[in-house]
Order: C-alpha cells, then sequence, then structure tokens
C-alpha cells in the first residue's frame, strides 16, 4: 500500500519512560544466551579483562578503536552485555572501564551445566 504524500502524519503518542521492572531467573537466563549469541559482544568478551586490572580495562572508546566500530554502535553492545549481568564498569575520572564479572559468568555457566543435564552441576 502506498501512502498518499500529501495526506498529514498522525502525532505520534509521547512515549512512556520505561519502568524498572525485575528480570526473572528464566528471563534472566535467555538474556545471557542472546547477549552472547552476536559476534561483535562475544568478541568485546574476549578483549575484556576478566578481572578489573586498571592497564588491562577498556573504555568504550578504546573498544571502539580495537574493534574498529563507531562508538554507539560500541556502548550498545556493552548495555546489552552490561544487562545480561555478563560485565561491570569501574568509573575512573569521566570514563567507564569495563572487565569480564569473571563470578556472574562461571555462575551462568554452572546454570547451563545444570539445566542440560551435564555432568558436574554440584560443581
Amino acid at each position: 500500500m502506498v501512502r498518499d504524500v500529501k495526506a498529514p502524519l498522525r502525532p505520534r503518542a509521547p512515549r512512556k519512560p520505561r519502568a524498572g521492572r525485575m528480570i526473572p531467573d528464566d528471563d534472566r537466563f535467555a538474556q545471557t544466551f542472546a547477549a552472547l549469541g552476536e559476534a561483535t559482544r562475544r568478541r568485546i568478551m574476549q578483549l575484556l579483562p576478566r578481572e578489573p586490572i586498571c592497564e588491562e580495562m577498556y573504555n568504550v572508546v578504546e573498544l571502539a578503536r580495537e574493534l574498529g566500530l563507531r562508538q554507539p554502535t560500541v556502548s550498545h553492545h556493552l548495555k546489552i552485555l552490561a544487562e545480561a549481568g555478563l560485565i561491570r564498569g569501574r568509573r575512573h575520572c569521566t570514563n567507564l572501564y569495563y572487565y569480564v564479572d569473571q563470578q556472574a559468568v562461571v555462575a551462568w555457566l554452572r546454570d547451563v551445566k545444570c539445566r542440560f543435564g551435564c555432568a558436574g552441576c554440584g560443581e
């Protein structure tokens, strides 16, 4: 269907701000899978240090340069990884430097093993 170019656009209702909500465990589990299902986010996870060591952490500008991507794109991927609980940030002056939340990753991997019946669930 082709829209008449001269027809006025209907006014949009203002967007409501997203309310903070609790994510159920199953949703969080799936959210982590989804976060890791994208190649750029897996590359970010490989680049970031496993501990918050200042000299090894990256800020968004450094990551963008390393990945050859624009800063807003990298910020978007970092947000998804952080919401999934896989990475954390430490503020230094005006920058936020990122690292992998190793404890969260290990806990998620343990959950994967338990949910899919792999040996070693009690580890």
